[in-house]
């Protein structure tokens, strides 16, 4: 089963969502960039699409293409793609305790260590690249 990962800028800050603590997902607690399980015979973009307004109630349009990692638990792909949000109102969705927008030269600092040791090198450079 594949996942996709949405890198949502708005004006040059990129959304973050805060696992619940009480997730029996590997990121629990923990700071992350959003993504969602792609579902039956969805293409990245619906699941990019449905993913972000059930977990930050926000509509996106998707961008390019980034990168992609193998998730540690299921082995299944996770494809990472820049998307773009006209608006920064957020409604967190039911699996996060919090969401927040953050400088894109912030987001190293503000992600958990164990969310970015599961970043392709790709994603990595794109924060790193300022």
């Amino acid at each position: 089963m594949a996942a996709v990962v949405a890198v949502v800028n708005y004006n040059g800050k990129i959304l973050i969502g805060k696992k619940r603590s009480d997730s029996p997902k590997v990121l629990a607690g923990q700071w992350h960039i959003p993504g969602e399980t792609v579902e039956g015979n969805e293409t990245d973009e619906e699941a990019l699409k449905r993913g972000m307004i059930e977990e930050a109630g926000l509509e996106v349009q998707v961008g390019k293409y980034l990168g992609k990692t193998i998730t540690p638990t299921s082995h299944s792909e996770a494809r990472w793609y820049e998307c773009f949000s006209a608006t920064d109102k957020v409604m967190k969705g039911s699996e996060l305790e919090g969401l927040d927008w953050v400088d894109k030269n912030d987001i190293l600092d503000r992600v958990g260590y164990r969310a970015k040791s599961l970043w392709p090198k790709e994603i990595i450079d794109y924060f790193s690249d300022i």
